[in-house]
């Protein structure tokens, strides 16, 4: 089954159009099985509460709150909802404004993100969604296309989206991801894989589209994000956990990235 612009299964909570973009938040309840199905648009998908797994193109994948995902207009994917409920927030996109990324040196298809610029875009793009003033139309347009360009642009990886990167590097890229929250020197990672760090910090900017250290700082705020909608947990607690210096350097670096402060992250997306 393919659904129409603007359809999707569960219950829609809000929606709202600008420049091009149609967004939506929808609940799904616990128990919820979507049936193999597809959309008409393009759309991206940013996980705001909850988990559950999704089917698509033979692959599997496991989504958590923090996370976005990409999924091309006709891509067949199913979706299983099993412990808790699952709010969604998603930006459909009109077809001329994903026409230059159709181009054969820029894919997006199947790509999801769980930290970096992306998914600091859809937070802002979120509290714009919740909060319309005004301006909001274009803050709509400039961020969506920003979140375009960003994603576009990761997924070329510098320009070698057409080949993959050495194998030392992507056991870089592996360590980095499963031990960002360790303290991580730049000449530890190199040694771990073999290379000199000057190799190692050249080649990852080419290959992902930012610096090591960014990729770190990216990845500790999604955990943070994540850690913030624990009602229990302090501020102190989480940015010493998430590897920050002390609860200001923390507060400075969630507001630059996410664009509000994280006492207000926890007001805005806490379990209803």
């Amino acid at each position: 089954m393919q659904l129409a612009a603007g359809k999707f299964y569960g219950k829609t909570l809000k929606q709202y159009q600008a420049g091009g973009f149609s967004l939506s938040e929808t609940r799904y309840l616990p128990g919820s099985i979507l049936p193999r199905h597809s959309h008409e648009s393009h759309y991206f998908c940013f996980v705001l509460r909850g988990t559950y797994t999704e089917s698509y193109e033979r692959k599997v994948r496991s989504c958590e709150p923090s996370m976005i995902l990409y999924h091309p207009a006709g891509e067949l994917h199913a979706q299983y909802f099993d412990k808790t409920a699952v709010d969604l927030f998603r930006i459909e996109v009109k077809p001329a404004r994903l026409r230059y990324v159709s181009q054969p040196d820029l894919s997006m298809d199947g790509c999801d993100f769980r930290g970096g610029l992306p998914v600091g875009l859809a937070y802002k793009l979120y509290e714009e969604f919740r909060e319309p003033d005004a301006v909001s139309h274009l803050a709509i347009e400039g961020l969506g296309l920003e979140l375009i360009a960003a994603i576009a642009r990761q997924t070329r990886r510098g320009g070698n989206a057409l080949r993959r990167p050495p194998q030392w590097l992507s056991q870089a890229h592996e360590l980095i991801k499963s031990r960002y929250l360790e303290p991580l020197p730049l000449d530890n990672i190199a040694s771990a894989v073999g290379v000199h760090p000057v190799t190692l910090a050249r080649e990852f900017r080419l290959y992902y589209g930012c610096t090591v250290g960014e990729t770190i700082r990216r990845d500790r705020i999604a955990f943070a994000c994540r850690e913030l909608l624990k009602p229990d947990e302090r501020l102190t607690d989480i940015a010493i956990s998430a590897g920050f210096y002390d609860q200001s350097h923390f507060a400075k670096t969630f507001k630059r990235i996410v664009g509000m402060t994280p006492a207000r992250y926890r007001a805005n997306f806490r379990p209803r």
